[in-house]
């Protein structure tokens, strides 16, 4: 079916297959990104905010480790915001909104950028396991 081989493989184009790909990419592996639709790479819900107590966490750490949630939400962004400010600092947020069109396109033309990533648009209905 395809004349390359991959060391890495990813199935679904969201914002983790999305870091996923660019992770492994970034780390030298020659890796496939597989998914259902090119025009929605890590498209946004209809809240489309990243932040937050527990979501605001994961985007830092990502960031840390070179990943382009971040980036692209800096790069996107509508509205920037500090949540419970009313409470002590431990308990503040930063929560940034975007624009949920560019920040899709951001994504495609960032994951573009990256050497060692290919994309696919295709359904994934199965798994061949050979050898174990």
């Amino acid at each position: 079916m395809f004349d390359e081989e991959y060391d890495v493989i990813v199935v679904g184009a969201g914002h983790a297959g999305s870091e996923a790909a660019a992770a492994a990419a970034n780390l030298g592996s020659k890796t496939l990104l597989v998914t259902m639709s090119l025009q929605n790479i890590a498209q946004m819900s209809c809240n489309p905010a990243m932040g937050g107590i527990a979501k605001g966490q994961i985007v830092r750490e990502i960031d840390a480790l070179g990943g382009y949630s971040g980036i692209v939400s800096d790069n996107t962004a509508i509205q920037f915001k500090m949540l419970n400010k009313s409470k002590g600092p431990a308990m503040w947020s930063p929560r940034v909104q975007s624009d949920r069109m560019r920040f899709a396109e951001e994504w495609r033309l960032m994951l573009e950028g990256t050497p060692n990533l290919d994309f696919y648009q295709e359904m994934v209905k199965g798994l061949i396991i050979e050898n174990g």
